[in-house]
């Protein structure tokens, strides 16, 4: 619920540039999700399973075929890309506005997704061992590292 709020939110702000605002907003988040289906997803232990990530992850079986054990810090990187791509045009068009109130209503549900994400729903029910943000990553390292 966060992720769609956060999105309309997005798109009213992007409205301010009429239907081209629109269109470019909508682009940006289509680049998203090919940058974190391609990037992220398909190197993930969940491709093709029930993600923790609702519509981030769950569906990205669908479009792109699973690449094997490579999930680590550049597809950490590539999902920031992803979610930078994301909020790129709404920040740039309330900083430009001033329009506070939607920066402020924005930012509140820019924060809360992630916060539900990091401590609620995606990252304390990952699985994968190799994601540095799996609160097991550093025991996984050391293990592997100690090789046990």
């Amino acid at each position: 619920m966060l992720l769609a709020a956060f999105f309309i939110c997005g798109l009213l702000v992007s409205y301010k540039y009429g239907l081209t605002g629109i269109a470019i907003y909508l682009a940006l988040w289509g680049g998203s999700y090919l940058t974190i289906y391609s990037g992220t997803c398909r190197y993930c232990v969940y491709h093709g399973k029930k993600c923790p990530v609702p519509l981030e992850g769950s569906c990205a079986h669908h479009f792109m075929e699973k690449k094997e054990n490579r999930f680590g810090n550049s597809q950490l990187f590539l999902a920031t890309l992803a979610y930078l791509l994301r909020i790129l045009l709404p920040v740039v068009i309330i900083l430009r506005e001033a329009l506070y109130v939607y920066g402020v209503i924005y930012a509140v549900l820019f924060i809360a997704f992630w916060i539900v994400h990091i401590f609620v729903t995606g990252c304390p029910n990952c699985i994968n061992d190799k994601c540095p943000l799996n609160p097991d990553y550093k025991y996984n390292r050391i293990s592997v590292q100690e090789g046990n």
